[in-house]
């Protein structure tokens, strides 16, 4: 018997009709994975007896989390607002013969991407699937290897380009809904509800007066445009508006700044 490790896991996307249908495409290098399955167990218990009766089976929640460093933009910009699926997830363990899970109809409930002065850009990726499989069998792709860095991303706030970051990052919360199939207690459909998107940006100023403009971007009924893009797609491009400023620094430390906002949706 052999035993997996976390080293010989690959995850790929792909569009056929079946779970073995078409081609699968490699995403990303992916740094973890974390598959799930909740049976949504029911406990039955009553009186005449301190344990349960039974434990009955209830709706099945396939979901799927991992971290990536992706290497095509448009995995993201397609996929990060909620509504749109992707027909098969698959998590493949290459092999004679290979193993794994298919995941069908998979949708985005949460996706925060980083960027970190001199490292790989990186994503957090929380998704939920309609169905879960064993593995397929469609024409496995070529592994892609070379994902973003941080000099293939730009940041604009207010018109302005910003070139004095040290790392951004945000984060668009989809808010899924899980509607139920009383036929087989599955799944019947996954809805996106209203939409959360937050984030951080750490710079360097040249001085507390630069502070100080940025903070009067705060002024009343006053919200700015914050664009991110990788190789020059947008991720997020919306009005947003500065949270709590702050400015932390030890003895240690050049003084960065720290900017939370809130944007009103993703684009």
């Amino acid at each position: 018997m052999a035993i997996l490790g976390g080293y010989e896991a690959l995850v790929y996307t792909s569009s056929g009709v079946s779970k073995s249908s078409g081609n699968a495409t490699n995403v990303g290098v992916m740094t973890r994975i974390n598959p799930t399955l909740d049976p949504g167990n029911i406990p039955v218990r009553g009186t005449g007896k301190r344990g349960l009766y039974d434990i009955l089976l209830g709706m099945r929640e396939p979901k799927f989390a991992f971290d990536m460093l992706f290497t095509d933009k448009d995995f993201i910009v397609t996929y990060q607002d909620g509504l749109t699926a992707i027909p098969w997830l698959h998590l493949r363990f290459p092999g004679s013969p290979d193993s794994g899970l298919s995941f069908e109809n998979v949708y985005f409930n949460r996706t925060s991407v980083e960027s970190r002065h001199n490292e790989a850009i990186s994503a957090t990726i929380e998704a939920w699937s309609e169905s879960m499989e064993a593995l397929g069998d469609p024409d496995w792709q070529a592994v892609v290897s070379t994902p973003y860095r941080w000099l293939d991303s730009s940041l604009t706030i207010a018109a302005i380009p910003e070139t004095e970051w040290w790392s951004w990052r945000y984060e668009s919360a989809n808010n899924l809904q899980r509607q139920g199939n009383v036929d087989d207690g599955g799944t019947r459909v996954i809805v996106a509800k209203h939409r959360e998107v937050s984030g951080l940006i750490v710079m360097d100023l040249d001085s507390f007066s630069e502070y100080t403009d940025l903070m009067n971007l705060v002024t009343e009924e006053g919200k700015f445009n914050i664009t991110i893009q990788v190789d020059s797609e947008d991720l997020l491009n919306a009005d947003s508006r500065w949270g709590v400023l702050e400015a932390p620094t030890g003895p240690e430390d050049l003084i960065a700044k720290r900017f939370p906002f809130t944007a009103l949706d993703l684009s």
